[in-house]
């Protein structure tokens, strides 16, 4: 059985289940088209927006190691999954493995670029690694001094956004670790993202605050803050051409924000399953679907497609 949201908001135009209980992990491509879910038990699934069933299902390893990270290339070509000592990358029209990498150290964060032709891997030691998959190069960036939470990879690979559990965030280039700009949260960044265009960035601490930066230069845009103490951004996905941000957090949040200044636009709750306790889920994962469509998949294992209002945020 499933709860929709009871807040004013519109209702979801459809509703597909992805999993029959809680996830581990989810990642949507760009587009919204296919959606990796990770339950911590058996092989990951692949769904295709509007499926009945998965596309694919990968096995990575031993059936008892979860896979806890996920990443889609932003052309949705490709996709790779993460325990915490292996990589695995796949074709997303094929569903075919195209690589398996054993690591050396635990990995915290995973980012793919565009055609699945460099990896980048964040670790518990504060190090950062580049590496082309075509042609076998590695770069160690080594600016972080504290554990890696989260990363992100431009479309094409040359440029690297990382964050770090004491609030450090830095943008640099993948081809000789120069980094290009850099800030800094109070608080643990739990959440970066980059505009696939280059020319926004995103960051959220584990606070509740998420900043809106220009790139390169990382001069602060507009600063956006949760409502609700407690309350934490989970994933963003940015829409430059409609001048849009949209988020998921906590507490079933899935919001829409202004680029230019952060002025909130909407909010919607995310549904749940009832038989789940607690009673809530976190949006992890985010994705336009089109110029007047949202989509959303949580930890209820829930995708869900919303209709995008443009209403003047002072009617609300």
């Amino acid at each position: 059985m499933l709860l929709a949201g009871c807040d004013r908001s519109a209702p979801p135009l459809a509703r597909q289940p992805l999993a029959e209980g809680s996830v581990l992990a989810v990642e949507s491509t760009a587009d919204g088209r296919f959606t990796l879910v990770a339950t911590g038990s058996g092989p990951v699934q692949v769904w295709q927006q509007g499926d009945a069933a998965p596309l694919y299902q990968w096995h990575q390893g031993e059936e008892t190691t979860p896979v806890v990270l996920l990443a889609a290339g932003p052309s949705g070509l490709a996709a790779a999954t993460a325990t915490e000592y292996t990589v695995a990358v796949w074709s997303l029209a094929s569903g075919q493995n195209l690589g398996f990498y054993r690591l050396e150290q635990p990995l915290r964060a995973l980012a793919l670029a565009s055609d699945g032709r460099a990896l980048l891997l964040g670790y518990q030691s504060g190090e950062v690694e580049f590496v082309n998959l075509s042609s076998g190069r590695r770069l160690q960036f080594l600016g972080h001094q504290d554990r890696i939470n989260s990363l992100d990879l431009s479309a094409n690979g040359r440029y690297a956004l990382s964050a770090s559990h004491d609030g450090e965030v830095m943008l640099w280039q993948t081809a000789d670790a120069g980094i290009l700009a850099r800030w800094r949260h109070e608080h643990s960044v739990n959440l970066v993202r980059l505009d696939q265009g280059g020319r926004y960035a995103f960051s959220a601490d584990a606070q509740g605050r998420g900043d809106i930066h220009r790139l390169p230069g990382g001069e602060l845009q507009a600063r956006l803050q949760v409502p609700a103490r407690g309350q934490t951004f989970v994933s963003a996905r940015f829409n430059v051409e409609q001048g849009q941000l949209a988020t998921g957090g906590t507490a079933r949040r899935l919001d829409l924000w202004r680029l230019s200044d952060g002025v909130h636009l909407h909010h919607w709750q995310v549904g749940l399953h009832t038989h789940l306790r607690p009673a809530s889920a976190m949006v992890y994962s985010v994705a336009f679907t089109g110029p007047n469509r949202l989509y959303s998949v949580s930890s209820a294992g829930l995708g869900e497609t919303w209709p995008l209002t443009h209403r003047d945020p002072n009617d609300e």
